[in-house]
């Protein structure tokens, strides 16, 4: 009963358009990064305030974190990026089925919350098994390539980062207390 209980949420959630992996992360106080997702010391404590304060951030976590044989790491790049990328993922996937993810982001940058979201959607985006080449050759489907190295830019990605830099930006809500 229980496996057709879930089953029938799952499909109620996804007939709404409403990943079960970001209701959760919705619902839930969950702060942290999942264990598939990596960076350094110092980085953590800035991407743990961040999903404190962003809904759309704990979304992208949660799918993540959901999502087998996916690992991603996030780093402060010191590489030099193509001319007009600000941040960068590559994805390496294996005949295995293992997905692997490295995020760079410019140190110093006054946009990591956006571009980590950004970042974070093509990773969603690869779990998804988007067909970045064929999409981008289809008029208007929100993907153009970006030259001959085989990257991609998406909409989906672009919107995800300006929502979560509207969300960690706002001021927090007032709570009315009366006595």
């Amino acid at each position: 009963m229980i496996v057709v209980v879930s089953s029938a949420v799952v499909l109620a959630l996804s007939v709404l358009g409403l990943h079960p992996a970001g209701f959760t992360a919705r619902t839930s106080a969950w702060h942290q990064l999942p264990p598939n997702i990596r960076t350094t010391d110092d980085l953590r404590p800035l991407i743990e305030d961040l999903l404190a304060r962003s809904p759309t951030l704990r979304d992208q976590c949660a799918r993540i974190a959901i999502a087998k044989r996916t690992w991603v790491s996030i780093t402060l790049g010191m590489a030099r990026l193509p001319s007009l990328a600000r941040a960068r993922s590559t994805a390496r996937r294996y005949h295995t089925g293992l997905l692997v993810v490295d995020v760079e982001i410019p140190p110093a940058s006054q946009d990591f919350a956006e571009l980590l979201a950004h970042e974070l959607e093509h990773v969603t985006e690869f779990i998804d098994n988007v067909d970045f080449k064929r999409l981008a050759r289809i008029r208007n489907a929100g993907i153009v390539q970006c030259g001959n190295d085989g990257s991609f830019e998406t909409d989906r990605a672009k919107k995800a980062g300006r929502t979560v830099k509207f969300e960690v930006e706002a001021p927090p809500a007032r709570v009315n207390v009366h006595p």
